[in-house]
Parts: structure tokens; sequence; C-alpha cells
């Protein structure tokens, strides 16, 4: 099992699953945040299940990735070594998951700032009410 994991053409396929993946949850992402970059319409339409499916795309990519990784350790077997030489991998595989919790923020931004807009009307109906007595 070792031998077949270190094997070139398992770490070509690895990294080609991947690169392939990347490509489409980039066009994906950049079709579900068409209005953040200035595209009036989407290329394709967006529905929740879409959404989902590259919810998905996401979190396989960073299984790939976690198996990369891996692959890169097996093969050095060396702990500071490792480190020194994919450093950058490491740290950006592990910043990925907070990117999505910036996803989870926005929709809660949006969630604060219509209940900040209910409570403001609220105040002002309050207000509008007492004034009439």
């Amino acid at each position: 099992m070792s031998s077949f994991i270190a094997s070139p053409a398992f770490k070509k396929g690895l990294s080609f699953s991947t690169f392939t993946l990347i490509l489409i949850f980039f066009f994906g992402l950049i079709n579900i945040e068409h209005t953040a970059l200035g595209i009036s319409e989407p290329l394709f339409p967006i529905t929740e299940e879409i959404k989902t499916i590259f919810d998905i795309i996401f979190w396989i990519i960073v299984i790939l990735l976690i198996l990369e990784l891996v692959v890169a350790y097996l093969e050095i077997k060396n702990p500071k070594k490792f480190v020194r030489k994919y450093w950058l991998e490491i740290i950006l595989l592990v910043l990925m998951p907070v990117f999505v919790g910036f996803k989870a923020m926005k929709i809660s931004l949006k969630l604060v700032k219509q209940i900040k807009i209910s409570k403001t009307g609220f105040k002002i109906f309050q207000k509008f009410k007492k004034s009439e007595k």
C-alpha cells in the first residue's frame, strides 16, 4: 500500500484530481459570488443544491490537499525538513476552513442587519403610535 501511495502515477493522479476540482470550484465560486465581482448575471442558475455541491467540492479539495501533504511527508519522513519545505502549503491548508467561516459570517452579518432594520422600524412605529395619543 505504501509503495502505491509513493508511486509517481498516484501522485500525478492526485495532483491532477486536486487541480481539476480547484478549477471547478473556482468557476463555481465566480458564478455564486458574481455580484461581488461586478458580474450582473450568473453564468448558470444558482440553487441551494448547487451551493451545497460546491461546499462538498471544497471539502473534497481540503481532503485531497491533506492527502498530498501526507504523501509528501511519507517521502521525506523528517518533520523539520517537511515543515521547512511545505510550510506554505501547511499554512494555506490550515487557513482554508477559516475562509469558509467568513462565508458563514457574511450570512450572519446580513441577518444582524435585518434585525437592526426591524428594530429601528419597530421603534419608529412605537414613537409614531405615542405621538398619535
